[in-house]
């Protein structure tokens, strides 16, 4: 069944009341608790507050008759979403998303009414991901040496090779698709003509500020996870 609520509203007030929301994309890290920030002009009466997927129209949190209301609410978010109904009495309509995904980000209408009128606004969330600790391997051949590291994250970062001089040393980079779980897998390598090398791997997600930069040289007996094939 589909229900419509509707509400009297003064003519004046479509003109004073307003939503406001943030103006630039918010960054929301993967698996974290992403809160969508949504202010408007209180008042204490006939209060709606509507927040959607803009894209599709889905119902991602309901508030109306002094309770929330998510018989409606997308499948997607069930037993993922929250209001904060003491703030409602200082304007604040933000909504918290738990466990943020890939397929959770995009825009998002925040339509809140009251008394004073009615009003939306939208919001941006975008998607990112650390990139883990990146694991080596050094394939030996007859003819040369390949240097290897893999990693996941996102978005599609940043990587380059260097040689002991700061060269550019950048001979080969692979990236996969976005996987299911919201992940870039990244493998780039580095192939050398000489066992005796020494170089340094750089990878920068700028979404999140990570730089990881992991240095190379078969002569130090730090080198973590080398597996050397003959």
């Amino acid at each position: 069944t589909f229900m419509l609520v509707l509400f009297c509203l003064p003519w004046g007030g479509y003109h004073s009341f307003s939503v406001t929301v943030p103006s630039s994309p918010v960054l929301v890290v993967r698996g974290a608790t992403a809160l969508l920030p949504c202010e408007f002009e209180p008042n204490s009466n006939a209060l709606v507050i509507t927040w959607q997927r803009e894209e599709d129209a889905r119902v991602v949190h309901s508030f109306y008759y002094e309770r929330d209301q998510l018989e409606r609410q997308s499948s997607d978010y069930f037993n993922r979403t929250k209001l904060n109904h003491e703030e409602f009495t200082k304007g604040n309509a933000s909504l918290s998303i738990a466990s943020f995904g890939l397929k959770d980000a995009g825009k998002y209408l925040c339509i809140v009414s009251n008394s004073k009128g009615s009003d939306r606004g939208v919001v941006h969330l975008v998607y990112t991901a650390f990139y883990s600790e990146p694991r080596l391997s050094i394939l030996l051949k007859s003819t040369d040496v390949t240097v290897q590291y893999e990693t996941e994250g996102y978005p599609r970062p940043e990587v380059m090779w260097l040689g002991s001089g700061g060269q550019n040393l950048t001979d080969h980079l692979e990236v996969s698709s976005a996987s299911d779980g919201g992940l870039f897998y990244l493998k780039s390598s580095y192939i050398a003509q000489s066992p005796a090398f020494n170089v340094t791997f750089t990878l920068k997600n700028p979404a999140v500020h990570q730089k990881l930069q992991r240095h190379v040289n078969p002569n130090n007996q730090n080198v973590p996870m080398i597996n050397i094939i003959c």
